[in-house]
Parts: C-alpha cells; sequence; structure tokens
C-alpha cells in the first residue's frame, strides 16, 4: 500500500537541466528523499482503541509504514514510493478500500500525505530554486 504524490511545475527546468543529467538527479534525489521522511514524519499516532474491544494491539502496521521506500529512476525524472507492504495495511488505512469497522476511526494514506504536503511543496520550490540557480550560474 502506498501514497501518490505528484510534483508539477518543474518540467522547463528539468528539461533545461538535461544537459546536466548528474546535477539534476543529485538536488532531485536529495528532493525525493527529503519528501519521503517527510511522509513518515506525519503518520499519526494510533487511534484510541474501542472501549469494550479485548483485541490486544501489537504496533505492527506503526512500525511498518516506511517498509516500502524506494526511490528510482523512470523516464523524465524520478519516482519516489513510500508506504507499507502489509498485506492489511489497505483494510485499514486506504483511502477506497478502508473496511467499514476503520472508517472514521483510522487516519488513512490520505491523510499523511495532506499532513505532509505543505513542506513537500517547499522541498520541491527549494529543487526549483537550486535548479534555476544552477543554470543561472550561481551555483
Amino acid at each position: 500500500m502506498t501514497q501518490e504524490i505528484t510534483v508539477h511545475g518543474l518540467d522547463e527546468l528539468v528539461g533545461r537541466m538535461s544537459a546536466y543529467p548528474v546535477e539534476l538527479t543529485k538536488v532531485t534525489a536529495v528532493s525525493m528523499n527529503a519528501s519521503l521522511v517527510t511522509l513518515k514524519e506525519n503518520v499519526p499516532s494510533y487511534p484510541p482503541p474501542l472501549p469494550d474491544s479485548t483485541y490486544r494491539r501489537t504496533g505492527t502496521l506503526g512500525k511498518e509504514m516506511g517498509s516500502i521506500y524506494t526511490i528510482r529512476n523512470i523516464s523524465g525524472g524520478l519516482e519516489g514510493i513510500w508506504g507499507s507492504n502489509l498485506n492489511y495495511a489497505a483494510h485499514v488505512i486506504g483511502e477506497t478500500s478502508q473496511a467499514k469497522a476503520f472508517v472514521g476511526r483510522w487516519w488513512t494514506m490520505a491523510t499523511i500525505a495532506n499532513k505532509a504536503a505543505d513542506k513537500i511543496n517547499k522541498i520541491w520550490q527549494s529543487c526549483a530554486n537550486l535548479l534555476a540557480q544552477f543554470l543561472e550560474g550561481k551555483k
């Protein structure tokens, strides 16, 4: 189970940076890594258990958030993948596949993305600024 966040507005800079692939990859990889770390920072606490519940929580879902953590080259840029590889994660925190028992009680992957969005946008704005400075010869 992963969350997708798409960064828009870098096409012109990336196109201009295609003559400098090493610098482009270096700056965008740092930004992608910072974005994935930001997602991890924004994982909410577990919600309280139901008052009558006898289920003993293991904390496995919380520990496994970020067990999928990959940055890879794709045509035209990088792709960062972050999430959990637990087979039941989607039933607990999936936006469209969350089981009824968890709806309204548990956060979803989208909750994490929404909490992280402002910081991730700032990370990519800084990335754009660094790339522009490089092209202007200031870096």
